[in-house]
C-alpha cells in the first residue's frame, strides 16, 4: 500500500513541476505577445488561445499538489471545534462519500472529451487560429484524474494512521 501512495504523490509532484513551467510558459507566451504587438505592431493570431490553455492547464495540474498541501479552500468553523480524531473521521467520510465519486465521474466525463477530440479532430470555433482541442483536453484529464488519486491517497493514508495518532500538529489546519 505505502508503494501506491509514493507513486501518487510522485505523479502529484511532476504534476506539479509541469504546472510550474506552464505558468513560466504562459509568461513568455504573454510577453511575446505583448513586444509583438506594441513594439512591432504584429499581435498574433495564437496568443490568446495558448495562454488561456496553459491558464487551465495549470489550475488542473496545481490541484493535486494544493490538495497534498492541504492548500484548498476548506470552512473549518464548525471542524475547529472537533478533536483532530473526530475532523479525520469526517473528512474521510466527505472524501468517501461525496468527492471522490464526484470527482471520479467528473474524470470519466473529460477522458471522454479528450478521446472525443482526438478521434474527430475538434477545434476551437472561435478562434481565428482554430487551434486543436485535444492537448488541452489531456491536461484537464490528467489534472482531474490525479486529484482524484491524491484524494484517494490522503484517505487511504487518513485509514492507515492509527486512530489515536494526531493527523496534524496542534493548533488546526
Amino acid at each position: 500500500m505505502s508503494h501506491a501512495l509514493r507513486l501518487i504523490d510522485w505523479l502529484t509532484r511532476i504534476a506539479g513541476y509541469v504546472a510550474a513551467a506552464g505558468i513560466l510558459l504562459m509568461i513568455g507566451v504573454i510577453l511575446y505577445e505583448i513586444a509583438s504587438r506594441y513594439f512591432f505592431n504584429a499581435p498574433t493570431v495564437w496568443a490568446y488561445d495558448i495562454s488561456y490553455m496553459l491558464n487551465g492547464s495549470v489550475i488542473m495540474l496545481a490541484g493535486a499538489l494544493a490538495m497534498k498541501a492541504d492548500q484548498h479552500v476548506v470552512i473549518d468553523i464548525l471542524s475547529q471545534l472537533f478533536r483532530n480524531r473526530t475532523r479525520r473521521m469526517i473528512d474521510a467520510a466527505v472524501y468517501i462519500a461525496l468527492l471522490l465519486p464526484a470527482l471520479g465521474f467528473i474524470s470519466l466525463v473529460a477522458w471522454s472529451q479528450f478521446w472525443t477530440a482526438v478521434l474527430q479532430g475538434t477545434v476551437e470555433t472561435v478562434s481565428p487560429w482554430r487551434p486543436v482541442l485535444w492537448p488541452f483536453r489531456l491536461m484537464i484529464a490528467l489534472g482531474l484524474s490525479i486529484l482524484w488519486l491524491q484524494i484517494l491517497a490522503k484517505t487511504l493514508a487518513s485509514a492507515l494512521r492509527p486512530l489515536g495518532a494526531p493527523s496534524e500538529p496542534a493548533g488546526g489546519r
